[in-house]
């Protein structure tokens, strides 16, 4: 029988920023191992400006969605210093399309050089789509664990969902990238559901400002990238029912089920596309709606649920609860423990701050991202950046 490890694992996540990729997906899962079990101890902190004590810490280091020179300096030195290293992927990052709000970094083959490489190199590649997992393990010949993302992690005090008010709230939560996708799909179909129900209905879009969102006069609220302001906020939006509509193609299908996550934690009765990854996780007329990627089934669907409060208040209800039992942090624990056992189950020589070498900090950062874009499109970030042009979201 192998013997006990003496202490918790340390494990250490790392990422450009607290994004909701690594909220979600990371820190919540040792989080919630740490409070409820002896497994481990965790740590979260940049990748940017790793601190070298930190480092010296740590057993484990994940990296969340490893794509930046800083990161693939961080595997090499925490190999380096006899730590593990995983990577964690929740989108198919060497195909992110050109056209995304971050396609201006994926696309880069510096980037996509990089990526490559983490993952290839890594111990462990975490990821919560088999689809995804499946397709690495194509491109690279690694062999990706997945580990399911929990639900939002509710705020203090945040109450059972109740039924929606009247008018219906119809509306969508998601990142700016979708805006073209929502006026390709739906500008016809909400237009004409405005014309039939006039007052019933009210339209609310929180981070995608499509132009349809204008043309309807809707509430349009700007994408928060903290993820405590961003539960808040909707929460406060009180939606009857939630948009989920996700292009057909293989970068799309490779994602997570987050809508459904989202909605079905706030007890919102949800509309979603009828292709993976929605199509794997959403029982059609019994925890959501599935709909083909045609406006005449969207508009069919949305009549549907506007005219009948009851099935409007069975399918929040059902998809609340079957997220709750399936998706809630508490309730993956085995599910972790499993998935993440050789993680756990490592301990890394000792060593001190003043063994670890590193180049970080605002000034390599820089460099780096002055190598990635060029000189040119590097000002124009820099500029983007001063005169607050950057879109979130």
């Amino acid at each position: 029988m192998p013997t006990r490890p003496a202490r918790p694992a340390h494990v250490l996540a790392l990422s450009e920023g607290p994004i909701p990729s690594a909220v979600l997906g990371v820190h919540t899962l040792f989080e919630t191992l740490s409070a409820r079990t002896d497994l481990c101890l965790f740590r979260s902190g940049s990748s940017i400006t790793a601190a070298p004590e930190d480092l010296a810490w740590a057993d484990t280091i994940v990296l969340v969605r490893g794509a930046a020179p800083s990161e693939r300096r961080l595997l090499a030195e925490a190999h380096r210093l006899g730590r593990r290293v995983a990577t964690y992927l929740d989108d198919d990052l060497e195909e992110v399309p050109a056209e995304a709000r971050s396609g201006y970094f994926f696309t880069s083959p510096n980037v996509r050089a990089n990526i490559a490489a983490i993952v290839r190199e890594s111990d462990d590649v975490l990821v919560c789509s088999d689809r995804l997992g499946a397709e690495l393990a194509r491109r690279h010949g690694s062999s990706p664990v997945r580990v399911f993302q929990p639900r939002p992690a509710r705020l203090p005090g945040e109450a059972v969902p109740r039924p929606s008010p009247t008018p219906v709230r119809i509306g969508f939560l998601g990142s700016v990238d979708h805006a073209d996708f929502l006026d390709r799909l739906l500008a016809d179909v909400l237009r004409e559901i405005q014309r039939e129900f006039a007052d019933a209905v009210r339209f609310v879009f929180c981070g995608a400002d499509p132009a349809i969102a204008r043309a309807l006069g809707a509430e349009r609220h700007p994408f928060e990238a903290d993820f405590t302001t961003w539960r808040r906020r909707a929460l406060g939006l009180e939606l009857g029912i939630g948009l989920a509509p996700l292009p057909a193609g293989s970068f799309f299908e490779r994602k997570y089920w987050n809508k459904y996550l989202e909605y079905g934690s706030l007890g919102v009765p949800g509309v979603y596309s009828d292709t993976p990854p929605n199509a794997d996780i959403v029982r059609d007329g019994a925890t959501g709606i599935l709909c083909a990627n045609e406006p005449g089934a969207w508009h069919e669907a949305l009549r549907r649920l506007i005219g009948d409060p009851g099935l409007r208040r069975r399918l929040g209800h059902a998809a609340y609860l079957d997220v709750e039992a399936r998706f809630a942090a508490g309730a993956l624990v085995p599910h972790w423990r499993t998935a993440l056992q050789p993680l756990l189950a490592h301990r890394a020589p000792a060593c001190t701050a003043g063994d670890v070498r590193l180049r970080t900090g605002s000034v390599w950062h820089a460099l780096d991202r002055l190598a990635i874009y060029g000189p040119l499109r590097f000002t124009e970030r820099v500029l983007g950046r001063i005169t607050g042009r950057l879109r979130d979201g």
